[in-house]
């Protein structure tokens, strides 16, 4: 299994510094994983053990894991779209792939049209842009979202570790076993009990500010080939993604068992396909 190492790398315009995981024993062009909402770069253990020889990269997206909170109020796409560009001008990264699952499938879409020339090669994991909403109901999304950011709420307290889990569980209907490895990086003990780490602004989701029309432009700049990985239980419901699959150019697409954290649950088909896909001319 591929080795990784802890990483913290610092965002000095962000005034942030992100923390992940890469491998010992990659070479040849970076490869930045980019996970989804509420979960954080351990999501990537799994296709890192089959991932081998490759520069992996697996960061928690700010105020995920033990990344710093997005230097943001509204915690948009774009702020975090931002902060991954930040970190490939930091690393000097004049050119390198993306992968990226629901939120960082989103990220890495929009990362991909804003400078088509540094990304290579584009890998989505059940998502294919960020969530786009009607003007009326971003105005409505906005003014909730900031309603319970102006409240000050704190997480909830878990008597147990497992209780933890088990409503990790029940909120993104994954596995017992997906649940444990995602709360490993998430959970801190408080005096009475377990709480979470991540920014609670999270809770509510990224509020969708983007129209369709805008979120298309962004797809249609994609210049990367790119492989779309679908599950058969997938969360792409939305009646825009067909439009959306056809508006990214080199796009080829693939569907495999298993439902959206498919990259864990079924972590060696999907590194099956990426890695054919990274080495493919």
């Amino acid at each position: 299994m591929t080795a990784l190492d802890e990483i913290a790398l610092a965002l000095p315009k962000a005034g942030i510094t992100l923390r992940g995981r890469r491998s010992r024993d990659g070479s040849g062009l970076p490869v930045l994983c980019l996970h989804g909402i509420l979960d954080n770069c351990a999501g990537f253990d799994p296709l890192a053990g089959y991932l081998t020889g490759v520069d992996l990269i697996a960061i928690d997206l700010p105020g995920h894991g033990l990344s710093d909170p997005v230097p943001s109020i509204v915690c948009d796409y774009l702020d975090y779209a931002a902060c991954v560009l930040e970190l490939a001008h930091t690393q000097g990264w004049d050119r390198f792939r993306l992968i990226g699952h629901s939120l960082g499938g989103a990220v890495a879409s929009l990362v991909a049209g804003i400078h088509p020339d540094k990304v290579d090669r584009l890998v989505l994991i059940d998502s294919i842009g960020p969530l786009s909403a009607e003007p009326d109901r971003a105005v409505s999304g906005i003014a909730r979202y900031l309603d319970t950011y102006l409240r000050g709420d704190g997480h909830p307290v878990y008597r147990s570790r497992m209780h933890a889990v088990k409503t990790r569980v029940q909120l993104a209907d994954i596995l017992l076993d997906t649940a444990e490895l995602l709360v490993d990086r998430d959970l801190v003990e408080v005096p009475d009990g377990f709480s979470w780490r991540h920014d609670i602004r999270l809770n509510r989701g990224i509020t969708p500010t983007l129209p369709e029309e805008q979120v298309l432009a962004f797809l249609g700049e994609i210049t990367a080939p790119a492989l779309l990985v679908l599950a058969e239980r997938t969360a792409l419901v939305e009646p825009y993604y067909p439009v959306r699959i056809d508006t990214v150019p080199k796009l080829r697409q693939v569907t495999l068992p298993g439902g959206h954290h498919l990259h864990i649950e079924n972590a060696e088909a999907v590194a099956q396909e990426i890695a054919g896909f990274l080495i493919s001319g």
